[in-house]
């Protein structure tokens, strides 16, 4: 019995370790509020400058349709290009670089129309069909260079009031160089005074060791759903709770709001299988799309950890997509009108947005029910020791009380 007590006693105090480890965490969110920061939910979307300029009217008229659709941030794109994966130097390039200009016009317009900003800058090789961003190696000259980069963009997010920056997108090959992507963070930070993200690939944004650094966890979440074209909507449902479950674990223990940078389908045949490729001919789709949309909407839109999503991507003309395009844009599909009806509806979050209270009441309760647990324990065990010690002194008196026998007398031989 002892032994039992003793387990327990120790139960008790591992859950109280527990509920001080969360209230920690706790403590520790609502420092970064008092800091100055406190996370908000983004509706939101990208934004590119193709085909047409963003200081064009069709831009204007683009961005502005868009605004119909309730999304309250934009994430508006700049790319800029170095010669292949191998390189080290970063450079504009008048066909894909827009002007500082144009981007002024573009951020502008979006906070007339009522919208806010993140600023994206982002980085391809010119073989871009061959090779993408995440295959860029790590080097002292490609940081040196990206540092300059970026920090120009910082001073400039600065100057347009933009409400948002992100700091770099999917440079999976560099990730792991913690130091240098730490001297990145504190070139913008000497630039810009608003928060800030990262844009990591799914499978890699566990990995990175410099989130703390960072407002917002950033995820280019294009996760692989099903192995098949055209899934029913309760299949597509069921893979993002797996991986809602998944994020939501891992979330609780770095302790930062999850956003996600870009999020996307194709409205094409089997897009959920591989929705990050963009090249792979697909046939027609809208549905499909629509379902993609619909699934990660009810799946994710109430949960505490998460903060919002940019869909990818809307384009500056803004006749784009239609019901015969097979590319990202939602534009003038069926998928436009899910989008407006879930950005006009508030969110009903199960639990506090301080996610970590959650762990907290648990371990407290556990708390509580052990401690129970222990006193019911030591109470049975002190009865059982008080029941013996009576029975033994109830024998002793017994033994005392009996009347004593003569001893018999010797017979007679």
């Amino acid at each position: 019995m002892r032994n039992s007590c003793d387990a327990l006693i120790v139960c008790a105090l591992l859950m109280i370790s527990t509920a001080h480890s969360s209230l920690c965490g706790i403590l520790s969110a609502k420092a970064s509020e008092l800091n100055g920061f406190e996370p908000v939910f983004q509706k939101g979307m990208s934004y590119r400058h193709y085909p047409f300029p963003y200081d064009s009217s069709f831009s204007n008229g683009s961005l502005q349709r868009m605004a119909k659709t309730n999304t309250e941030y934009v994430a508006i794109t700049v790319w800029w290009l170095q010669e292949n994966i191998s390189a080290t130097q970063i450079y504009r390039k008048s066909s894909w670089t827009a002007t500082d200009i144009a981007l002024a016009v573009a951020i502008a317009r979006s906070h007339e129309l009522g919208m806010k900003v993140m600023l994206k800058p982002m980085v391809d090789p010119e073989d871009v069909y061959a090779h993408w961003r995440g295959e860029i190696p790590s080097s002292p000259e490609w940081f040196k260079s990206y540092k300059d980069f970026i920090g120009s963009y910082a001073r400039f997010a600065e100057e347009n009031s933009v409400d948002l920056f992100c700091v770099g997108c999917e440079f999976k090959g560099t990730e792991k160089n913690e130091a240098s992507w730490r001297q990145v963070i504190d070139e913008v930070k000497e630039h810009y005074t608003g928060p800030l993200t990262y844009a990591a690939t799914f499978d890699s944004f566990q990995s990175i060791t410099w989130w703390d650094r960072l407002d917002y966890v950033g995820i280019d979440a294009y996760f692989p759903l099903t192995g098949k074209e055209d899934p029913p909507l309760n299949e597509l449902k069921q893979a993002w709770t797996r991986i809602a479950h998944a994020v939501e674990y891992w979330a609780l223990t770095i302790k930062k709001p999850v956003i996600f940078t870009e999020i996307g389908y194709r409205s094409g045949d089997g897009n959920n299988v591989e929705p990050a490729n963009w090249i792979a001919p697909l046939n027609t789709d809208l549905q499909e799309q629509v379902d993609c949309y619909a699934a990660a909407f009810q799946v994710l839109w109430n949960k505490p950890w998460f903060y919002g999503f940019y869909w990818w991507i809307w384009d500056s003309n803004p006749n784009a997509g239609g019901v015969n395009d097979s590319d990202f844009t939602p534009q003038n599909k069926p998928v436009e009108s899910l989008v407006k009806n879930w950005y006009s509806a508030e969110r009903r979050i199960e639990q506090p947005l301080n996610f970590p209270t959650l762990i907290l009441s648990s371990a407290l309760l556990s708390t509580i029910i052990a401690g129970f647990a222990v006193f019911i324990t030591r109470k049975f065990a002190n009865r059982n020791t008080d029941t013996t010690k009576a029975r033994a002194l109830d024998t002793k008196n017994m033994l005392l009380l009996r009347p004593r026998q003569e001893d018999p007398q010797p017979k007679r031989q």
